[in-house]
C-alpha cells in the first residue's frame, strides 16, 4: 500500500508537532541567548558568521510565538465551546422540581415519590 503524503491532523499527531516546534524555538532561542551574551563580552566572531541565519532564526521565532498564540486562542475557543455545551445540573434538578410540584397542584396529591 502507498501511504498519503497529506499531514495527519488528529489532536495527537498536532500536538506533537506542535511539540516539536516548541523544542526547536526553545534551543534557538537558547543559541541567540548565547551569542547576545557573547557580544557583551566583545566576541562579536560567531554572530558576525552567523548572521543570515540568525535573522532567519528571528522569522522564524516569530512566526512560532504567533502560532502559539493561535492555538491558544483555538485551545480556549474550544474549551468555552465544551463548556457551552456542558449539562446544567443545577438546572435539570429546578426544572424536575417545578415539573413534580405541578403534577403534586394537578392531582391534589399529598405527595409524589
Amino acid at each position: 500500500m502507498h501511504k498519503s503524503t497529506t499531514p495527519e491532523t488528529s489532536g495527537e499527531n498536532v500536538g506533537q508537532y506542535f511539540d516539536q516546534a516548541a523544542e526547536i524555538y526553545r534551543s534557538s532561542s537558547k543559541e541567540m541567548t548565547d551569542i547576545v551574551r557573547e557580544i557583551g563580552d566583545g566576541k562579536t566572531d560567531r554572530a558576525k558568521k552567523l548572521g543570515p541565519i540568525l535573522t532567519e532564526i528571528r522569522k522564524a521565532s516569530m512566526a512560532m510565538m504567533e502560532e502559539a498564540r493561535n492555538v491558544e486562542d483555538l485551545r480556549r475557543k474550544l474549551v468555552g465551546d465544551v463548556h457551552e455545551q456542558s449539562l446544567d445540573l443545577a438546572g435539570a434538578r429546578n426544572e424536575i422540581g417545578r415539573r413534580m410540584a405541578r403534577i403534586r397542584a394537578a392531582s391534589g396529591a399529598g405527595s409524589v415519590s
